[in-house]
């Protein structure tokens, strides 16, 4: 069986992922760094592809005469045109739940970091320089947390260690654990107008593109930083850039951008934006657990049992 592989993250803390596929009777094709060119070539033969955040579109996939799977290494899958691998009959799956510890860190990173200016500090200092940075408390504050899913109430939950207030905004239904975390569901103009600092954690979709644009920006404190850890569509960068320059919120922090590597150098030469390059996945246990549970379904596929995760289950007989 034929497995093409183009995340470099893929069995990158577990030195013997690799072997034991091909122990099993994998053919494993490493596509790193990745190709489309050379992608176009090899998936004509492939059974299943590992992938990360390259894009596994319609012209790709329907050059595939074999693919039985697209395994996402990682939890969104944006990346891949779900719509046309179920009318290919191929499985998309995903890895829910490997990377929610990471993610919530990371966006508690961000949220200090831009309360207390500690990246502008850092390289102040580093530069044989010397200043004063007033920074705003994040203890005590009141946070709103923009979906209510694993890695929102991780960030919930640590909140909790900073005696923080918590609101929080879902499209589903309550949950019983978060009267446990002490979140109070209200409106998203309601989180908007109270959160001190927010966050989001939403999948990109055609109800979140755009989910945060000029006029959320309009009805938010002035004094709010924003966090994005989710994707970058869910905020307009240009009204977000406007919000920045214009101080009608105090700052934010991006993991994520409306494309990637970030084509909006305006955005970048603001002082009151911190950034960094998608990362929040990317903590050596959530990589390897991601890559176990990703080579499971590939395993599951060799052995002909069902697979796991399959996010197409319903348009699909898998």
């Amino acid at each position: 069986m034929k497995v093409i592989i183009t995340t470099p993250s893929f069995g990158k803390f577990h030195d013997r992922l690799i072997e034991e596929m091909e122990e099993k009777g994998c053919q494993v094709v490493r596509l790193i760094p990745y190709s489309r060119e050379r992608m176009m070539e090899e998936i004509v033969e492939a059974d299943a592809w590992i992938v990360g955040l390259e894009s596994a579109d319609k012209e790709l996939l329907a050059r595939a005469t074999k693919l039985k799977v697209v395994a996402k290494h990682g939890v969104g899958v944006d990346n891949i045109d779900v719509e046309a691998a179920s009318a290919l009959g191929i499985a998309v799956t995903n890895a829910p739940g490997t990377n929610n510890d990471a993610v919530a860190d990371l966006a508690f990173g961000l949220m200090l970091s831009v309360a207390r200016s500690i990246p502008e500090a850092n390289n102040m200092v580093k530069n044989q320089k010397w200043g004063r940075f007033d920074g705003v408390s994040v203890w005590g504050k009141t946070l709103g947390v923009v979906g209510l899913g694993a890695i929102g109430k991780g960030v919930a939950k640590r909140a909790s260690g900073f005696q923080m207030k918590v609101l929080g905004y879902d499209v589903s239904q309550p949950a019983p654990d978060e009267n446990e975390l002490n979140i109070e569901r209200v409106t998203l103009e309601e989180l908007l107008k109270k959160s001190d600092y927010i966050s989001l954690h939403v999948p990109l979709n055609k109800h979140t593109q755009g989910l945060i644009g000029e006029n959320e920006f309009e009805i938010m404190k002035s004094n709010a930083i924003l966090i994005n850890t989710a994707r970058g569509g869910v905020i307009d960068e240009k009204a977000l850039y406007e919000a920045l320059t214009q101080n009608k919120i105090r700052g934010c922090g991006l993991d994520v951008f409306e494309q990637e590597p970030p084509v909006y150098p305006e955005l970048m030469s603001c002082s009151n934006l911190v950034v960094s390059p998608h990362i929040g996945a990317y903590t050596n246990e959530a990589v390897q657990l991601t890559s176990e549970m990703s080579v499971q379904n590939i395993y599951s596929l060799l052995n002909n049992e069902p697979l796991n995760n399959v996010v197409n289950r319903s348009k699909l007989t898998v």
